[in-house]
């Protein structure tokens, strides 16, 4: 516990200027996927983001603000044929339990997004989006070598010969957002903040990961931003076991 009050301090600087009085907190992000143990809830720097949002969690609450705290997991390791159902018994796990005891925070505190049911409504948006304006997305093979995708194009999935949705980076070139019949990550990430952003009208969002998701996460709210011209604004923090930074994408 000593190390997130270290870490804390970092995150407690941006969220003693807030102004407004209604913010949304996305941490404690964990992967469920043979392989992945490293990101499990067992991860060190996943334990950590999700104690750092707890912190912040009730930095915010003890000046009178409306809160919301968002655990977002990847079950898209989950087989398919059992996916449903592990979603309809899903139980914060154990660890994340003891965590939230020590913090005085009930488990019905928690808003759950899993990125499979994300996934979809991901790609139901941008289905509708394209289907209006058509004219803000410009479309490529997926071969094309200057496209962008969530992370490097050789650790990322690529649908070979197919179409490639994309809007213009921050950086000048196009970032993928749907690949054939796949949406990517970066659009994914986008369409949590939206939903978060609708169900809350959050002022801020309050997002704590694991610095292994820096691109990523830029890459997401920027989309957030263009596509579905999220209202809320973004603080950015990342960490790993010990400590935590903030980025600026400006």
């Amino acid at each position: 516990m000593n190390s997130t009050k270290s870490a804390f301090s970092v995150i407690e600087k941006e969220l003693r200027d807030i102004k407004g009085k209604n913010q949304s907190i996305i941490a404690g992000h964990y992967c469920i996927a043979d392989g992945l143990e490293d990101l499990s809830n067992e991860g060190e720097s996943e334990v950590h983001s999700f104690e750092l949002g707890l912190e912040s969690f009730k930095y915010l609450k003890s000046k009178g603000n409306k809160v919301s705290f968002n655990l977002w997991i990847n079950d898209i390791g989950v087989d398919i044929s059992f996916r449903k159902e592990f979603k309809e018994l899903y139980k914060i796990p154990e660890n994340y339990l003891m965590i939230l005891d020590q913090y005085d925070v009930k488990s019905s505190e928690l808003d759950i997004y899993f990125e499979s049911s994300v996934r979809n409504r991901a790609m139901l948006e941008f289905r509708k989006r394209y289907k209006v304006s058509p004219e803000k997305y410009t479309l490529f093979n997926s071969n094309e070598q200057s496209l962008v995708r969530c992370i490097n194009n050789d650790q990322c999935e690529i649908s070979e010969s197919k179409t490639a949705y994309t809007i213009m980076g921050p950086d000048g070139n196009p970032i993928v957002m749907r690949e054939g019949a796949s949406v990517k990550c970066n659009l994914i990430l986008a369409t949590l903040l939206h939903l978060v952003y609708n169900k809350h009208q959050s002022e801020d969002i309050i997002h704590i990961s694991n610095d292994i998701y820096v691109d990523r996460v830029r890459l997401g709210e920027y989309v957030a931003s263009e596509v579905y011209n999220l209202k809320s604004y973004c603080h950015s923090f990342f960490c790993d076991e010990e400590n935590s930074y903030k980025k600026d994408w400006s």
